[in-house]
């Protein structure tokens, strides 16, 4: 597809749209203002470029919806000025961001002409995935966060405000287009390389109707159970939402327990009949149960969890460190379960059933073939089980919305994993931890023929022999803060009871994680490294940290938000610094706080950028010359210090005293 990328500026005496050609790696930049006006080019322009699609950052919210509406009314402006054109598209602009602050339906539904919404096929418009475009800025390291200044109902420019608005465009237009990239997979990162979202929509477009090209992956999932539910059973669309939606508040958490599970030790009985008998309350609420002085469990509304803390495990050349996890927990267990929306009924379920088989198909062509189309088939195909389905159970307003189905899913996943690590203590097998996804344990390798019947003899017994079966990765060793923050070393995995080596290679999660997802915060990504570096190259994190030459991964960010505004100190002197900073802690610096807005009527209360007590370097510029410059000002020891803090607490089981230092004997690499 042909693209160029675009973004406006809407200001009560400037309008300006810049576009620019990926192809030509050129600018087009068109302008109204006091003493300028390129309306009709413009309109020209879009005119001829109707088979071109926009790729913007939040088009369909903004930026489309404006030039539609220039597009729609410009005719009737023939006799206006210029600055009459730019205060009408600025009112327009005003009402629609207004409009939306109340959630309120957007003026153009369709559009004259083509568009990507990059934040909308990421999925950024989610409460928990929200990503502005300086966040994203951020994330990608792009030398540039720059921040917008200037008062939107300015009427009068001079010529250097006119090229820094343009200047601010271009440096959002070509962060839009490097967005683009790693939408069509054309970057090295790991989460994005060779995955094109876009081709991806194009195949389900052409092989299933759906036009999905600006659809996050969860909808597509949501849409594509929708189209096979009416087609299933003839109904109407309009008819699909629940009249009265039925909460699990005020009912007691047995009436949500699988027929599947059962328990042996008199400890564990007494604790889930307790748990069966408590009232589901609207707030949060956990259930603890101690196994052993090694394992302590948790289990609430969403999930279970061990609680362990700082630790470093090795097994010993007789054993396996294995993570077991459940493959396709819960699209299995609402088929096995039989649960479906009560106001859809059991066809529901038939037409869940149906996609799992249709998925399994798809993944096996690809595997016979390895045709792109199978792939992207069968990866939605997956997203319509997990996110468009089971994950749109408890989404308020969704046609599939039946919260009392998705704790059923839940609350039976969680003790199935309850029952199966009980068994496995009772077997005599170390536990060492769980979570919703499964559990980890060591295996004496002259154990493995009884483990593995063991937990074949589970997957039988709680419905998990046609899907959902355990899939088993070893690693060499793993060190961990928690549950979910943990580095380890993977050798291989088994396959119907045979160990298959690989390439070592590490699972990193949650702080451990060095890149990550866009929607994620990579602040100070160098400590992740250091660690990684350490367990799993002994890499001393002094030497490493001393001698790592990349200035982004020292850098961490902080946004105000709408409470908030930031302000720097120095020298008993203080000035505002930008909405989101970018910053590292420095030798020489200044000291950063949130400080809340006058206007706003909260209970918040300023609060120190962290770390609190460092100073810290502003960097939201950072061309390539001025690397050394920065480079020289980071304060290496706090970040050394850090990491050798985190280090000591899992090799040792507990953390330092506070301000004591740690030298290189106090850390021994197992």
């Amino acid at each position: 597809m042909k693209i160029q990328v675009l973004d406006i500026e809407t200001i009560k005496g400037y309008f300006l749209c810049s576009v620019y050609n990926p192809e030509t790696k050129e600018f087009i930049d068109f302008s109204i203002n006091k003493n300028k006006n390129d309306l009709y080019g413009f309109m020209k322009f879009m005119e001829t470029e109707k088979e071109s699609y926009f790729v913007t950052f939040n088009g369909i919210g903004f930026d489309m919806q404006v030039i539609e509406y220039i597009y729609k009314e410009y005719h009737k402006w023939y006799d206006k000025s210029n600055l009459e054109i730019t205060e009408l598209i600025w009112q327009f602009a005003q009402d629609l961001i207004e409009n939306q602050n109340y959630g309120l339906f957007l003026p153009f539904r369709d559009f004259s002409f083509k568009t990507i919404d990059i934040p909308r096929v990421f999925h950024w418009f989610n409460e928990n995935r929200r990503v502005s475009l300086k966040q994203a800025e951020f994330e990608m390291r792009w030398w540039n966060i720059e921040n917008f200044e200037i008062d939107h109902k300015k009427i009068e420019f001079t010529e250097d405000e006119i090229q820094n608005l343009i200047f601010y465009c271009h440096n959002d237009v070509f962060c839009t287009y490097e967005l683009y990239r790693y939408c069509t997979g054309n970057v090295s990162h790991s989460f994005y390389k060779g995955k094109d979202k876009l081709k991806d929509r194009a195949i389900i477009q052409e092989e299933v109707g759906l036009d999905c090209l600006n659809w996050d992956d969860v909808k597509i999932g949501a849409e594509w159970n929708k189209k096979d539910y009416l087609e299933l059973t003839k109904k109407n669309e309009r008819d699909l939402k629940p009249t009265k939606v039925e909460q699990f508040y005020g009912k007691k958490f047995k009436n949500f327990f699988p027929k599947t599970v059962e328990f042996k030790t008199p400890e564990l009985k007494k604790f889930v009949k307790e748990f069966g008998e408590t009232i589901i309350l609207n707030k949060k609420q956990e259930f603890k149960h101690v196994f052993n002085n090694d394992l302590t469990v948790t289990l609430a509304k969403g999930g279970i969890h061990s609680n362990e803390k700082n630790r470093l495990i090795k097994p010993k050349e007789d054993e396996y460190y294995i993570q077991c996890d459940i493959g396709s927990q819960y699209p299995n267990a609402i088929r096995k379960y039989g649960i479906y929306p009560k106001h859809l009924g059991k066809e529901w379920n038939e037409m869940l059933k149906s996609k799992i088989q249709r998925r399994l198909h798809f993944k096996s062509l690809y595997k016979q073939t390895k045709e792109v189309k199978y792939n992207s088939l069968q990866e939605m195909g997956k997203l319509s089980l997990n996110g468009g389905a089971y994950g749109r159970l408890n989404t308020k307003g969704d046609w599939q919305e039946d919260p009392c189905a998705m704790l059923k899913v839940t609350i039976g996943c969680q003790l199935e994993i309850l029952m199966t690590v009980e068994l496995m203590l009772q077997e005599g097998y170390q536990i060492v931890s769980c979570n919703t996804d499964g559990y980890d344990l060591i295996v004496n390798k002259k154990d493995l023929n009884r483990f593995f019947e063991l937990s074949s003899s589970i997957e039988q017994k709680i419905g998990n022999t046609e899907l959902g079966q355990f899939e088993y990765t070893v690693f060499e060793w793993i060190a961990q803060t928690s549950v979910n923050d943990y580095v380890a070393r993977k050798i291989g995995e088994f396959v119907n009871g045979e160990f298959k080596p690989s390439k070592p290679s590490l699972k990193t999660k949650g702080d451990f994680e060095y890149e990550k997802e866009l929607h994620k915060n990579t602040s100070f990504s160098i400590l992740p490294l250091a660690y990684q570096k350490y367990f799993d190259e002994n890499i001393d994190p002094e030497d490493f940290i001393n001698n790592h030459s990349d200035i982004f991964d020292f850098c961490a960010r902080s946004n105000s938000g709408s409470t908030y505004y930031h302000e720097a100190y120095k020298n008993n002197q203080s000035y505002k610094l930008p909405k989101l900073i970018r910053y590292y802690v420095s030798k020489d610096g200044v000291h950063i706080k949130k400080i809340v807005k006058d206007e706003v009527d909260t209970n918040a209360n300023d609060t120190n950028v962290q770390p609190a007590e460092e100073l810290k370097t502003v960097c939201n510029k950072l061309p390539k010359e001025d690397y050394e410059k920065h480079l020289s000002n980071v304060n290496r020891k706090w970040y050394i210090n850090k990491v050798k803090e985190t280090i000591f607490a899992i090799e040792n089981g507990y953390k330092p005293k506070k301000n004591k230092i740690i030298n290189k004997n106090q850390m021994s690499l197992f």
